[in-house]
């Protein structure tokens, strides 16, 4: 081979040659392994995404339907049903011509705030009722984040709404808005309104709320547990699931999450479409079919823009929700870090024979070592290992361009588990008082009542309700009723012990658990010295109403052995004390 070639240029050329042909090899194979790696990076960081979206808005649908659930079967609720439906009678058959005349026509605020009349001053039992009971749902609405609250009798009448816009005082069956969403929710519950039934409309836009796209969600309302007297419906504004859906943090400059109707429009913005998407924009998609249809996975197609693109998809189901979920990038965003490492290598190629040989040598082990120590890292990090060091040093080739990346990988993989952990705490917790919600409390006291026995310490539960709270806040304001609230709260706390409870249950309710009790009587003790603690500390807060304290007392095994029985026996004994004179307890 080559007989009649000097070796003098035969070796050069013959090294040159190996060594040309190593470089293309080696680049060739290095571009195909750093093409998957990347891909495979996007797809995990895409499904990471996906997830955290989806389980931040399961989250969401949970928490309002408990909220429903809770505020359903609530006294406040019962009994603002009762009072306001025989108002409701008292005014004859021209209940929706007066009440729309009284709070909306006649109503002295502007369009968008007319819920600020709390009586319209007509003397009749509907002010006063609409009195008694608007600001508990007025506040309901505005902290939780509801746009209305509906209070609907079984004929299908709207007795009550906090916005009071044009769907007040109306009948869902008959009425104007018989055809709408709304009137659909109440129908599905009316028709079965057994206890622990409940109804989600998907979101249409609505004409009475400025037809802005809204969802309703509804469950009975019954008396005395068993009567069936009417139907609660939470309008849902769309702005939280799209917030969820909009935060581009992870997402690059192409990368965007979003969600699909069973109609295939969208339910919420793109961020590359101008304008409102949401109703509007329609996605027909390979993985919208694919997800609308049950199925999860990862693929690339061309997009509802017509962009080839990275696409992640899943179902959304929640209740009679049916929704397709997709997070997606495009490949020239998810591949451009490779357009640099082509170039650096090409020049390699042209910069001679022996700068070939050796740099070629070096390259490739250059370039191998720290590509698979990432791909080792990205495996790490797809399994939840977010307390890895990316050992790869600073570079300025495309190299460093991946590093950086998979630093941004890590980072975003951190704030989704620090955002699952946030949204796990909120779920959990009072947003005012920083203490446990009902649902921790109520699995504390299932844990401790299944494993007590005979041998163990005697426990208390307390059930506490705050004396002339709803004073306070219809006469001083909400601001002074959340400083009484926290102010009762830091009181309980500081009353624990080792092993002691204390949560916010609603309102001005709360539930107190205090265990290892050398005696039943002790916790009557106990429950003395919060009475008088919180007469005394809350005098700081609410100088000129006095807020006091009404508690009931329910002991283990005394009282009852079995979760149900110890809170209804501390509920019925706080009612007792109520009675008696407040400011005091009972058991």
């Amino acid at each position: 081979m080559l007989e009649n070639v000097k070796i003098t240029r035969k070796l050069p050329l013959v090294i040159i040659s190996f060594a040309l042909l190593s470089s293309i090899s080696t680049g060739m194979m290095s571009y195909k392994f750093a093409a998957e790696q990347l891909i495979l990076s996007a797809e995990s960081k895409l499904v990471a995404l996906l997830d955290s979206r989806k389980e931040s808005l399961l989250q969401y649908f949970d928490t309002v339907k408990r909220d429903l659930f809770i505020h359903a079967r609530s006294p406040q609720t019962r009994d603002a049903v009762i009072e306001i439906s025989e108002a409701w009678a008292d005014l004859g058959r021209s209940q929706q011509s007066t009440l729309q005349s009284l709070y909306i026509t006649d109503n002295p605020f502007d369009v968008g705030q007319k819920e600020a009349l709390l009586n319209a001053e007509d003397g009749s039992a509907y002010s006063q009722a609409h009195k008694k009971y608007h600001p508990f749902f007025r506040n309901l609405a505005a902290e939780h984040g509801y746009f209305d609250i509906f209070l609907v009798d079984k004929t299908g009448n709207i007795l009550y709404t906090v916005k009071k816009e044009d769907d007040f005082a109306t009948n869902l069956l008959n009425g104007k808005w018989k055809d709408t969403h709304l009137a659909r929710a109440f129908t599905m519950v009316n028709k079965n309104p057994s206890v622990g039934n409940a109804y989600l409309t998907d979101f249409e836009r609505y004409e009475p709320s400025f037809n802005q796209p809204e969802a309703f969600f509804a469950t009975p309302i019954h008396k005395n547990g068993e009567e069936y007297i009417g139907v609660l419906i939470f309008e849902m504004p769309i702005k939280y699931i799209n917030s969820v859906m909009q935060i581009s943090a992870g997402m690059g400059e192409t990368g965007e999450t979003i969600l699909i109707g069973p109609d295939e429009l969208m339910r919420s913005n793109s961020r590359f479409l101008d304008g409102e998407s949401i109703l509007e924009a329609s996605v027909h998609t390979e993985s919208a079919v694919k997800a609308l249809s049950g199925v999860s996975g990862v693929q690339f197609e061309q997009d509802y823009r017509g962009m080839e693109v990275l696409s992640a998809f899943a179902p959304f189901d929640f209740m009679s929700l049916h929704w397709a979920i997709i997070a997606e990038i495009e490949r020239d965003e998810i591949l451009s870090p490779l357009r640099v490492f082509v170039s650096a290598l090409a020049f390699s190629v042209l910069a001679g024979t022996v700068v070939i040989f050796i740099v070629g040598y070096f390259l490739a082990s250059d370039i191998a070592k720290p590509i698979a120590a990432m791909s080792s890292m990205m495996n790490r990090i797809a399994n939840n290992e977010l307390d890895i060091n990316i050992s790869v040093s600073e570079r300025k080739d495309e190299v460093g361009h991946m590093a950086k990346a998979l630093e941004v990988f890590k980072s975003n993989a951190i704030e989704k588990d620090k955002l699952q952990k946030e949204l796990t705490y909120m779920a959990h917790h009072d947003m005012l008082t920083g203490l446990p919600t009902r649902q921790l409390i109520t699995d504390r006291l299932q844990t401790m009542t299944k494993s007590y026995s005979k041998e163990h310490f005697p426990f208390a539960v307390m059930f506490a309700d705050l004396d002339n709270f709803k004073t306070v806040n219809d006469t001083l304001g909400h601001h002074i009723g959340d400083e009484v609230l926290k102010a009762a709260a830091r009181i309980f706390q500081e009353a624990l012990r080792d092993g002691d409870f204390v949560a916010r249950i609603g309102g001005d309710e709360f539930v107190l658990l205090f265990t290892n009790l050398r005696e039943a009587e002790e916790a009557m003790e106990i429950a003395e010295k919060l009475v008088v603690s919180i007469e005394t500390g809350l005098k700081l807060v609410s100088s000129t109403i006095p807020v006091t304290l009404s508690l009931g007392v329910a002991v283990c095994p005394d009282d009852a052995e079995d979760t149900t029985s110890l809170i209804r026996h501390a509920d019925e004994a706080m009612y007792r004390a109520k009675q008696k004179s407040k400011n005091c307890c009972s058991r």
